[in-house]
């Protein structure tokens, strides 16, 4: 017997009592009024159903009302399962995690990067979290970031100290591993990188058994000092058989550059979230996305970028290729205050349906209250260009292989404005072998 909306928010709300009490020596008040704020937020709001707005296209309740096991045991492993998942020659300062726990993290930190296990800190780290932890989330008005909010206990401080260059990417892998039952996990990184500082962080999410579904709700608060460079990548490229929200606020401050790119080719229903607040001058925000979807998987990329201080400088773009039965959405808001005068901001959104099932929700917004800009947005949505294919044909390609090639000259765009050359490959190919062998 499937369960209710009601049903499911009660189990939750049920058991923060108790999973907050075996926390009490291990979270300062602070947090502890925290989680009694977010579990409130959520027992008001429920899980989003379709009348709301945010949600209107993406079922997220419904499919977790389909699938969900509550009380569903914990599968656990080790790294040596997860080391053929890695990504190939992909080398940096590692964290591994399986079903929300730690697995695997590297040791041998260079100086002044500082990562600790949320569950791991002292008194001392705490306290100082409060400064910073849920200071950018919506948990007042995301349920899933009230659910994180209340429940996170796994899950990582970054801190990168200032004046600093890593050497090496920072990467960190999700897995996940249903084969016991249903996984749900609250996983929440809080990062903080100094000033005039330099780094890149990998974000990698698999479900090593397709078949076997499991839930990942994940939060993470991105602080950006003055002078600093980040370049953050998110990958979801194994994820047949999840239900993913990644909820992610990134604040930054003058002269900040950030560099964000999410590449998603499979995943039951994923929901990404990115608000990015730009609170300094001269800041500059690059905002990429491509998602590559088929049978009847959905993906729902939700960002906001927001102007509130003048001269700064945004720039996104989003490009989908949806295939057979599949659903995308792209829901794309810039605000620009009205002391973010001299502000430049671009948005686009551009999607290729490749059957006649496939379905695009795209919305790009624009909300300006300065009068001294320069912005704009569009969307596109079509097919591919029968004449294009006939070019390709005509010198000497099938069918199949000139509809590949545009389709991967279409994706490439995008991927080539990754900077770590190892993942760029990586992620080539794997769309290369997935484009290649479309037959629409």
């Amino acid at each position: 017997m499937s369960i209710t909306e009601r049903e499911l928010r009660d189990y939750f709300t049920g058991r923060f009592e108790s999973f907050n009490q075996g926390l009490n020596g291990n979270q300062s008040l602070e947090i502890k009024e925290l989680r009694q704020k977010a579990i409130g937020a959520f027992a008001k709001q429920g899980f989003p159903l379709t009348k709301n707005e945010e949600y209107k296209y993406t079922p997220l309740t419904k499919a977790l009302l389909k699938s969900l096991k509550l009380d569903a045991p914990v599968n656990s492993e080790t790294i040596p399962t997860c080391k053929q998942h890695l990504i190939p020659e992909l080398e940096g300062h590692m964290l591994v995690y399986l079903n929300g726990k730690l697995a695997y993290r590297s040791e041998d930190l260079p100086e002044g990067l500082e990562i600790e296990q949320l569950d791991r800190l002292d008194q001392t780290q705490i306290s100082e979290l409060k400064n910073h932890l849920a200071t950018l989330s919506n948990y007042q008005s995301d349920a899933f970031a009230a659910l994180n909010t209340a429940f996170f206990q796994s899950g990582s401080l970054i801190k990168i100290a200032a004046n600093i260059t890593i050497d090496k990417p920072i990467i960190i892998y999700h897995f996940s591993d249903g084969q016991s039952g249903t996984i749900y996990t609250q996983t929440r990184h809080l990062i903080m990188v100094g000033k005039n500082s330099r780094a890149t962080l990998v974000e990698v999410n698999k479900n090593l058994n397709p078949e076997h579904q499991t839930f990942y709700n994940v939060a993470s608060e991105v602080f950006l000092e003055e002078d600093t460079q980040l370049h953050y990548y998110k990958t979801q490229t194994e994820c047949s058989g999840s239900i993913i929200v990644d909820n992610t606020n990134i604040n930054q401050k003058d002269r900040s550059h950030l560099y964000c790119t999410t590449v998603t080719t499979s995943g039951t229903i994923i929901r990404n979230n990115l608000n990015v607040t730009i609170n300094g001058e001269y800041c500059e925000s690059y905002i990429n996305g491509l998602y590559l979807v088929n049978g009847k998987d959905h993906i729902d990329n939700h960002t906001t970028v927001d102007h509130r201080i003048a001269n700064s400088y945004s720039n996104e773009l989003y490009k989908g290729i949806i295939d057979d039965a599949a659903t995308g959405v792209f829901n794309g808001k810039i605000f620009v205050q009205p002391d973010a005068q001299k502000t430049n901001a671009f948005q686009s959104n551009k999607n290729l349906l490749l059957s006649d099932k496939a379905s695009m929700n795209t919305k790009p917004q624009l909300e300006i209250w300065a009068d001294d800009v320069k912005c704009s947005h569009g969307a596109t949505t079509g097919q591919i260009d029968g004449e294009q294919v006939f070019y390709l044909r005509s010198r000497g390609l099938d069918e199949q292989q000139a509809k590949g090639l545009l389709l991967y000259a279409f994706a490439t765009e995008l991927l080539d404005r990754i900077s770590l050359p190892v993942l760029k490959d990586y992620l080539k190919e794997s769309i290369s072998d997935r484009l290649y062998s479309c037959e629409s």
